[in-house]
């Protein structure tokens, strides 16, 4: 008996948030935002608000245009993610999970005789169900039921809020007709135009290109890949590699000119950044900073990056950023990004003559006491000025340690 994929997909989640843990905000039109600034946009709008059309990226000066009355809530992390948590022990009292894909997705393979259209439905609207009575009314999610995970995240984008859409292999792919290119996962901007350069305007065309015109497409095997995602078949899990690891930060009105406050953000982003690294037993070779100016300049974007031996040395790292600070261009700055690339997994590691190994277990002992009391208890002092003063950034894809 082939099995079925359950794709749950929660509606408006942080702004759903915000409403269940304030009931005086339900039924109203939400933002969720980094700051109260009109030069900031929105990170998620409830469905009031995007009734007005308001919606993710929606700036704060146009969504007070377009939906007057509209409330904007500052983005609370770690709330989130404990409402994440809840959820997680919500729907697993229904069925196990086989995939936390982010902070609002996860998908069940159900099998035996779970995985039975109607068995499967009933096993939908039990999730929906837990969720509403275990966690919060406030609280919807949309799912979608096919053969594959993939097309379960498909079909959870066809219905919402609060949606519940079965893909049948004998509807595939007439059941797809409807759809946009682009509303397909994966498939963003640049790839949709890839798909009109080659003469494929509608999924109805997209279905009838093959697989090698697909990899061509695509430019390697994600496109065979993705032919057979689209037809239902299931594909092996990769173990997926990860590429960099950063933090980013839109800076207050206030401290857009305070170079000593920036450099303080700037050393907390880095220390974040290294817990990370060292959660994943991986090692950096380059560091990267980006900041974005106000002033409507040639120097809008302005970044800069070092290269050195593979490190995962907080002190070390720290010290590399204050050369690149060193030259940090004056003017308005509206956000900082801290990215470490060129990772290197521990099995490959090659040490140098001048590591020393005493670094490793010094580090692993202070990130020990920092997620033991979930702050940062230890940290640089360079990034005295905005400890614990900094909310933690909103999770859309990763899902990240309360410590954070």
């Amino acid at each position: 008996m082939p099995s079925t994929w359950l794709f749950l997909d929660l509606n408006s989640f942080f702004a759903s948030v915000e409403q269940a843990d304030n009931p005086a905000l339900r039924h109203k039109p939400v933002g969720v935002v980094p700051m109260i600034v009109d030069s900031t946009c929105c990170l998620a709008a409830s469905y009031e608000a995007k009734a007005f059309g308001v919606k993710t990226g929606t700036s704060v000066r146009d969504a007070k245009k377009i939906c007057p009355g509209i409330i904007f809530i500052v983005a609370d992390h770690r709330k989130y993610i404990r409402y994440h948590k809840q959820i997680l022990e919500a729907v697993e009292s229904c069925y196990p999970i086989s995939a936390v894909l982010s902070i609002d997705e996860m998908a069940f393979e159900l099998t035996g005789r779970d995985s039975i259209e109607e068995n499967a439905i009933k096993k939908a609207y039990q999730m929906k169900e837990a969720i509403y009575k275990k966690v919060s009314p406030a609280l919807s999610c949309s799912i979608g039921l096919a053969p594959n995970r993939y097309l379960g995240k498909v079909g959870s984008d066809m219905q919402k809020p609060d949606g519940l859409v079965i893909i049948r292999p004998n509807e595939i792919p007439t059941v797809f007709y409807s759809l946009k290119i682009k509303d397909f996962p994966g498939i963003g901007h640049r790839m949709e135009k890839r798909f009109f350069d080659y003469g494929c305007y509608t999924v109805e065309e997209l279905y009838k290109l093959s697989a090698s015109q697909l990899r061509t497409i695509w430019g390697g095997i994600i496109g065979e890949e993705f032919w057979q995602a689209i037809r239902g078949e299931n594909l092996l899990d990769k173990a997926t590699q990860t590429r960099t690891i950063g933090h980013s930060r839109v800076i207050a009105p206030e401290h857009r000119r305070d170079r000593s406050y920036i450099k303080a953000i700037c050393m907390q982003l880095l220390t974040k950044a290294c817990i990370r690294l060292r959660d994943g037993n991986l090692y950096a070779r380059v560091l990267q900073f980006n900041a974005k100016y106000l002033d409507n300049t040639e120097k809008s974007y302005w970044g800069k990056k070092i290269k050195f031996e593979e490190t995962q040395n907080t002190l070390f790292l720290t010290s590399e950023l204050e050369k690149i600070l060193r030259k940090l261009p004056t003017g308005n700055i509206l956000q900082i990004g801290i990215t470490l690339m060129g990772l290197v997994q521990e099995k490959s590691h090659q040490m140098s003559l001048f590591e020393d190994k005493r670094d490793k277990p010094l580090m692993e002992a202070i990130d020990k006491l920092n997620k033991k009391h979930h702050k940062n208890l230890i940290y640089p002092a360079s990034s005295n000025l905005c400890s614990d003063k900094t909310p933690a950034k909103i999770a859309f894809s990763r899902i990240p340690g309360e410590e954070e």
